[in-house]
C-alpha cells in the first residue's frame, strides 16, 4: 500500500469529511474527473473505508436521474499482509 495522498484524494477526503457527497459534488469542488476510480484507490491502495449508495437527484434541466453518493466511514480498513 502506498502512503502518499495525492491533491486528487486529499481534496476528495476533505470534501467527505465534510459530509456525503455526490460524484458530481466532487467533480465541481475537487475537479476531479473520474471519481470512481479515486474511491478505488482510496479503498484499495491506502485503506480508506468509503460508503458509496445511488440516490436521486434532479439534474440540471430537471430530469430525475440516480447517482452515486461517497461517504468517509469511521476509521480505516485493516492493512492487508
Amino acid at each position: 500500500m502506498r502512503d502518499h495522498l495525492s491533491p486528487q484524494h486529499e481534496a476528495i477526503l476533505a470534501e467527505l469529511q465534510n459530509g456525503p457527497r455526490t460524484t458530481m459534488q466532487l467533480i465541481r469542488r475537487c475537479g476531479v474527473i473520474c471519481v470512481s476510480a479515486r474511491m478505488h484507490e482510496l479503498k484499495n491502495d491506502h485503506g480508506y473505508r468509503i460508503g458509496m449508495q445511488m440516490v436521486t437527484v434532479r439534474d440540471r434541466r430537471r430530469h430525475v436521474v440516480r447517482v452515486a453518493q461517497y461517504s468517509l466511514l469511521t476509521g480505516r480498513a485493516a492493512r492487508r499482509a
